[in-house]
C-alpha cells in the first residue's frame, strides 16, 4: 500500500532505511533506523533496529 510523502507529497510505495543511534536520557544506545521518503529523505519514521535487538538477545542465550 502505497502512501505519500507530507514533505514532498511524492507517493511513497518504498522507503530508504538509515541506521543511526538512539540514546536515551539516562544515556544508554540502541541501535535503531529511520525509514524515509526516497525522493526527499524526509524521516517518516523511527525505531528501534529489530535485527539488532534479535541479534543481541540470542547473542546473550548463547553466553548462558
Amino acid at each position: 500500500m502505497a502512501g505519500k510523502c507530507p514533505k514532498c507529497e511524492a507517493t511513497v510505495s518504498s522507503l530508504k532505511i538509515t541506521g543511526v543511534e538512539g540514546r536515551a536520557p539516562s544515556g544508554q544506545g540502541w541501535k535503531c533506523i529511520t525509514l524515509n521518503c526516497p525522493s526527499c529523505g524526509t524521516v517518516l519514521s523511527a525505531q528501534i533496529d529489530p535485527v539488532a535487538i534479535k541479534t543481541d538477545i540470542v547473542n546473550a542465550l548463547k553466553g548462558r
